[in-house]
């Protein structure tokens, strides 16, 4: 059985004034077809959300030609990519509309002086030490921008390596300088792929992801400890402080320094989101998992602390990445209620809820006695919870083995309690990379 596997690398450009210029220029005709397509989507007061359009094929029937010759010189492929992502931000919003949230119309602008707009090999061409990419004017060649030193990059990792192709990229203006977030992928041949323990399409194999503002950022049903969100947590304080003391300056330069000082907390914060992504979706791949589940936390936030760390959190961006990340391996991305799952022993025999069980990052059941780091025990709950409310346990596949399975550290457990794999193997510390640490 052959896997596909995607990543993402953020490459510094170096462009000229002129090429600069003419990169810019073309953004503007990529927001007007953005917010045609918005306008088309989105009728005068909606009542519901199917009052959304949210069909990609059907704006491009109604708009592409009109596009076309509103935005003279634009790449048809610009146009097609604009469209594409004003259905997305539309989509999104009919589908937190639909969780009952307030959600507003997606507005295009560039407002703050930062922007992205989509490549693929049709408006873009990729090499190992450059791009070509379409403007409005022709197109501009970028060379990259390169460390001296490439061993152990991410560049030499995936540009250099001829296993990984080039596929869909961002090209990013930060507000100070231009990016491309270009994403590679590869087709592996795994012998655990290949194993019996590989799910056929009547199973559900699940991994839970449980994301923290404290410790790890994300946490996953097979133990996979990720990114560090003391010390993103101690940064963000760092940058507060800066931005406070450059406010209270309030002279041009100091002006001058904070826009420049934005742009490197977004590249941060950015980047951090991305790897914490990647190392989920890399669990989920290793396991076969044919669904990550997450908390639904769109509305958390009127219930918790008031504190920066709760409020200025990045969960939406890490499950909006991780969801697109693995749109590649037909992995699908599932969303729980999350009362409870922190307080809930995870033991199929038992299931014993009672907040006395946890204390801080250590969970010990008050009723069975297991005990377990504490962000592990909701991550296996959070993937329990979606296999007991959302797949049917009537299902049999003819080998006689259960068809739901949550994905743990060293096998599957079935909601009944059967283990199938080595051992029940529970975790107390980090058992993969803590990315940022």
């Amino acid at each position: 059985m052959s896997v596909k596997a995607r990543r993402t690398v953020r490459i510094p450009l170096d462009v000229d004034e002129e090429d600069a210029v003419r990169l810019h220029a073309t953004h503007l005709p990529y927001l007007h077809c953005q917010q045609r397509a918005v306008d088309y989507c989105w009728p005068d007061q909606p009542k519901q959300p199917d009052d959304l359009v949210t069909e990609k094929g059907e704006v491009e029937d109604a708009l592409y030609d009109d596009l076309r010759e509103e935005t003279c010189g634009l790449h048809a492929n610009l146009v097609q990519k604009a469209i594409k992502d004003a259905v997305s931000a539309v989509s999104s919003c009919k589908t937190h509309w639909e969780r009952g949230d307030r959600i507003s119309k997606p507005e295009f602008t560039v407002a703050d002086g930062t922007y992205s707009r989509t490549y693929d090999k049709r408006a873009a061409t990729y090499s190992k030490y450059k791009t070509s990419l379409a403007t409005v004017d022709g197109r501009v060649k970028c060379r990259y921008e390169l460390p001296r030193e490439l061993a152990g990059t991410p560049y030499h990792d995936y540009i250099l390596d001829q296993r990984w192709s080039f596929t869909t990229s961002k090209l990013v203006y930060d507000g100070e300088r231009f990016w491309l977030h270009t994403s590679v992928k590869r087709t592996y041949t795994e012998s655990l792929m290949e194993s019996s323990d590989t799910p056929d399409g009547d199973c559900t194999r699940v991994l839970g992801v449980d994301l923290n503002v404290d410790g790890h950022t994300a946490v996953t049903s097979v133990g996979g400890f990720h990114g560090n969100a003391d010390a993103s947590n101690h940064r963000r304080q760092r940058f507060e402080a800066l931005r406070g003391e450059l406010q209270e300056t309030g002279t041009r330069s100091a002006h001058l320094r904070l826009g420049e000082r934005r742009g490197v907390e977004w590249r941060y914060y950015d980047q951090y989101c991305h790897d914490v992504a990647n190392a989920v979706v890399g669990d989920a791949v290793c396991v076969s998992a044919s669904h990550v589940v997450f908390e639904d936390l769109t509305r958390i936030q009127k219930r918790i602390s008031n504190l920066p760390k709760f409020q200025q959190w990045m969960f939406d961006r890490i499950q909006q990445y991780v969801e697109y990340k693995l749109e590649e391996y037909g992995i699908a991305v599932e969303y729980v209620d999350s009362e409870y799952t922190s307080q809930c022993c995870s033991r199929t025999d038992c299931r014993h809820v009672d907040g006395d069980s946890r204390r801080w990052k250590r969970f010990h059941c008050v009723e069975c006695g297991y005990e377990v780091n504490a962000d592990y025990n909701a991550a296996k709950n959070i993937a329990l919870r979606f296999l007991i409310e959302n797949v049917p346990a009537s299902r049999t596949r003819s080998s006689g083995r259960a068809t739901r399975q949550l994905a743990l550290v060293s096998g599957t457990l079935t909601p009944a309690g059967e283990f199938v794999g080595k051992e029940w193997e529970s975790t107390d510390k980090p058992t993969a990379s803590a990315v940022g640490s």
